[in-house]
């Protein structure tokens, strides 16, 4: 096992290894392509396969075509016989009511050098002094005229007047333009070759042109180019992107009149010239390899760091390669707040760190131009390093499941809830609903002091904050009720369920909490407590059944001994009288017994539901007609009168022949007994909706002082005095025997009128 720890141990070093290795190969890629590129290309420049398609390529030539443009609009003014006249005209000023002043190029050149301007090798405009005369910027010279430039627009009368260092910075500028083209691309050798030509007739054209000799069609065949004409509103050329101010530029240095003109430009793709695009082909050259193997790097990197990190949260929290149990460092006891406060401290701790040592470091190895950026990705460096400390102590409190007990907030919580676990429902709301008005309340306070100091980006930002936390706070408030809801809902359906009879039903208590998982358990155990009420009590009747029958059986055999040595006697012809009445007594209750005995076993049975049904179709009416003829004459030894109140048409019903005749024999019978001598019984039967009811009813001879209930309960006869014969089980058993068959058995009581009412389903 130790052996397996330590294998473990040292496949997560190599892993965090691997892990910093790859997001320093992210970090260089980003770095490469960053410094060299900027925000802004994306990765179009993989696409761009040399650099005549680059937009490099496409912003020097354009500015090349500038510098040519003002080249045509300086030269006539700067030259005389086709070289720089040091003595050509600049402008005309001058001085308030004074002459007229005329300087020339070399007073200029003279007088700015005075001032601190002049041209480097560049041909750039710079300046040495920075601190001027006041006469140098004092604008009290009108201009009359400037030579380079044709067109004067004075917007205001203001700018009539200006000082002259203001107009030989003019001319230095204008002299910068003409020496970058007739340097760079007419005396030096260039790679830039151009015509620009206008022509009033075959003998008059004013040509500006590097290559005098090529045609246009030539220059064209040089690699890139670009035409145009005065012939066509088009711009023909190679080029990724028409270059711009092409025609405009052409209509403005027109100072001829021209009839037609035209303007071609080309590089030579060959880059035979050592000029500035033969420099930036190798440099982009070298720079696109080194582009793509950054890309390729930062792709990599990506990959792996993804892999390793996701190898590393699999692996993290456990000792052992199978993975069985996860378990915590010292740093992850503490709570899970403090581990994220603590965290945010340590960044910001390192940060300023990182402030203190790592800037410093920085600019010792890059260009001033990339501190900026090398200082954001050493902030995002160690954030991520930070971040990564947290989250892989939050994920290990995960594994244990500590992450939401390992809390302040649960411990809060239990602590809280502790206090309102025993209150009622009235308080626990009541205090809830204080502090969701308290917290509002602080928030809106919060919220109203950050909109007075809105212009503070800090206060938007704690405004947006507290707004986002009242809205949570807001959801899990309703989510919180929610939820009470929906576990009252469920109290509410156990107890239902319950009271309708499923006495075994018991509550899923895994999502309740609080005061409801009490209510819960609670009624659980009533359910519990319930079934095995019922469960004795189905018990007691078995064995009350059980018992019944036994005794019953055991009664029997005895009692059909005694009832066969009656008889014995009986046909001996015993001649004493007082013999023959002991027999007849005898006789009488020892049949009454066997009836009882009998009856307890039926009764019995029926309360039980241990009887066999068979149910067929009968015609209930024809069943009435058939008992009432059967009762007729012994209803009439009572002196009791049968009225029968019968329909012509069946009455079909769905019930067992045997089983329903014991019904209406009982209740017959039990007319027969109780009923008062010389009055009517009456049957009755009719339909009513989709049932048939058969209903008799007659006038009790004793007062009927006791609930219809109570009349269908073992043993409970009508007769208090208990004069009469009968066992008290004939309603009993007329009721449990309609009920197995699904009929409906009813018991009526209006001061000494008696009615019964036994009802079944029609069937078609």
């Amino acid at each position: 096992m130790r052996l397996k720890d330590y294998s473990l141990r040292i496949k997560k070093n190599i892993a965090v290894l691997l892990h910093i290795l790859f997001l320093f190969l992210v970090v260089h890629g980003i770095s490469v392509i960053y410094l060299n590129m900027g925000v802004g290309p994306g990765l179009s420049w993989i696409l761009d396969s040399s650099y005549e398609d680059s937009d490099a390529f496409q912003k020097q030539f354009q500015e090349d075509l500038d510098h040519i443009f003002n080249y045509v609009s300086y030269r006539n003014c700067l030259e005389s016989d086709g070289a720089l006249d040091l003595g050509s005209q600049m402008f005309s000023v001058s001085n308030r009511d004074g002459p007229e002043i005329i300087y020339t190029l070399e007073e200029v050149l003279r007088y700015a050098k005075s001032q601190g301007y002049y041209l480097n090798d560049h041909f750039d405009v710079v300046n040495d002094m920075f601190i001027y005369d006041n006469a140098a910027i004092d604008r009290n010279l009108r201009i009359n005229w400037r030579a380079y430039m044709t067109e004067q627009k004075l917007t205001e009368p203001g700018d009539a007047y200006t000082s002259l260092l203001e107009l030989s910075k003019e001319v230095l500028y204008c002299l910068s333009e003409y020496y970058k083209v007739h340097y760079r691309m007419i005396v030096s050798p260039s790679n830039l070759y151009f015509q620009i030509v206008y022509r009033n007739s075959e003998s008059e054209a004013a040509v500006y042109s590097n290559c005098p000799d090529l045609t246009p069609e030539e220059i064209a065949a040089k690699g890139v180019f670009c035409h145009q004409s005065s012939d066509s509103i088009f711009i023909d050329t190679n080029l990724k992107e028409i270059p711009q101010n092409i025609t405009m530029a052409m209509e403005k240095n027109d100072f001829y009149g021209a009839e037609n003109y035209y303007l071609m430009a080309a590089v030579d793709t060959g880059y035979g010239a050592d000029d500035v695009y033969a420099d930036a082909a190798r440099e982009y050259e070298h720079l696109h390899r080194r582009l793509l193997e950054s890309g390729a790097g930062v792709v990599i990197g990506l990959l792996g760091c993804l892999v390793t990190l996701y190898y590393l949260v699999l692996v993290s929290g456990f000792r052992d390669a199978e993975r069985t149990a996860a378990y915590l460092h010292s740093f992850d006891t503490i709570y899970t707040e403090s581990c994220v406060v603590l965290t945010a401290v340590c960044t910001l701790f390192v940060l300023f760190l990182g402030e203190k040592i790592g800037y410093p470091l920085l600019h010792l190895f890059l260009g001033a131009g990339s501190w900026a950026f090398g200082e954001r990705m050493l902030r995002a460096v160690l954030i991520y390093g930070c971040c990564m400390v947290g989250l892989f102590s939050l994920l290990r409190r995960y594994k244990t499941r500590r992450l939401w007990t390992g809390s302040l907030a649960f411990h809060l919580r239990e602590n809280v809830s502790l206090y309102f676990e025993n209150r009622t429902f009235s308080c626990r709301l009541l205090w809830s609903y204080l502090v969701f008005l308290g917290v509002h309340a602080a928030g809106f306070v919060v919220m109203g002091v950050c909109v007075y100091f809105l212009k503070f980006p800090v206060s938007r930002v704690v405004f947006l904050a507290v707004l986002f936390g009242v809205i949570v706070m807001d959801y899990l408030t309703y989510h919180r009720l929610f939820m009470v809801s929906a576990q009252e809902d469920q109290i509410a359906d156990a107890i239902a369920r319950i009271a309708g009879g499923d006495t075994s039903y018991q509550m899923d208590t895994a999502g309740l909490t609080g005061k409801e998982l009490g209510i819960a358990r609670m009624i659980n155990r009533i359910g519990t407590g319930l079934e095995n009420a019922l469960r004795e009590q189905v018990k007691s009747e078995r064995l009350k059944a059980d018992l019944i029958t036994n005794v019953s059986h055991d009664i029997k055999t005895p009692l059909t001994s005694i009832i066969n040595y009656v008889d014995l006697i009986k046909r001996e012809q015993v001649q004493n009288p007082r013999v023959q009445e002991y027999l007849a007594v005898l006789e009488q209750k020892s049949q009454r017994l066997k009836n009882l005995t009998e009856d307890l076993v039926e009764a019995s049975k029926a309360s039980s539901g241990n009887l066999k049904l068979e149910m067929v179709r009968l015609d209930l009416v024809e069943m009435i007609w058939q008992t009432n003829g059967e009762f007729e004459e012994k209803f009439a030894s009572r002196n009791l009168e049968l009225v029968a109140a019968l329909p012509q048409e069946s009455l079909m019903i769905q019930a067992d022949g045997r089983h329903l005749w014991r019904v209406l024999e009982n209740l017959y019978n039990n007319a027969f007994k109780y009923a008062m001598a010389h009055t009517r019984v009456y049957t009755e039967v009719e339909a009513r909706e989709d049932m048939a009811w058969f209903t008799i009813k007659n006038v009790s001879e004793h007062p009927l002082n006791i609930r219809p209930d109570e009349l269908t309960e073992r043993f409970v006869r009508g007769d208090v005095s208990r004069t009469t014969e009968g066992s008290g089980l004939g309603l009993s058993i007329a009721k449990s025997l309609t009920g197995l068959q699904g009929g409906v058995f009813e018991i009526v009581i209006d001061g000494d009128l008696y009615k019964v009412r036994v009802g079944f389903k029609i069937v078609p």
